[in-house]
């Protein structure tokens, strides 16, 4: 076996991980460091979205401020009164944001994890609920939008 690597096979073919020499050669500690650099940076990614998130909501909840501000600027009058649909997205959102947090630090944790002990097991799952998410928030907000849309027709 050539030093360094990090997995061997037993006698039933299954292979075996163990750590990585990083002290054994500069190409493997350079490779172990940029791992976990990728890591740190996905990990960010994911704070900015969750961040992203709560911005998002935040904005669909105080909307109307802007909508009665700007009438007002146009001496337009409006009555303009909270809707309990939009209520429900920002809140939507915002659990989003918090749910999104939770998986990048155990998402973060469980890599670093695999990184230090040579692992190769990824999971799809932070991903998949990412796009699901999306999904769910722009179908909200067109069902949510129908209403205004079909009373315009």
């Amino acid at each position: 076996m050539e030093s360094g690597t990090t997995s061997r096979e037993n006698r039933a073919g299954k292979i075996i991980c163990r750590p990585p020499a990083i002290e054994s050669d500069d190409r493997i500690f350079l490779a172990w460091q940029r791992s976990h650099m990728a890591n740190e940076r996905t990990f960010l990614a994911w704070s900015r979205t969750s961040v992203s998130l709560l911005a998002f909501g935040f904005v669909v909840e105080r909307f109307d401020l802007f909508l009665k501000y700007l009438a007002r600027a146009g001496d337009i009058p409006v009555a303009l009164r909270p809707s309990s649909e939009v209520m429900y997205l920002s809140l939507f959102s915002f659990f989003l944001a918090g749910l999104a947090t939770l998986v990048s630090g155990v998402r973060f944790l469980r890599v670093r994890r695999h990184i230090n002990q040579g692992e190769a097991v990824y999971s799809v799952v932070p991903d998949v609920l990412v796009v699901i998410s999306v999904v769910v928030i722009i179908v909200m907000a067109l069902i949510l939008s129908f209403p205004t849309i079909l009373s315009k027709i």
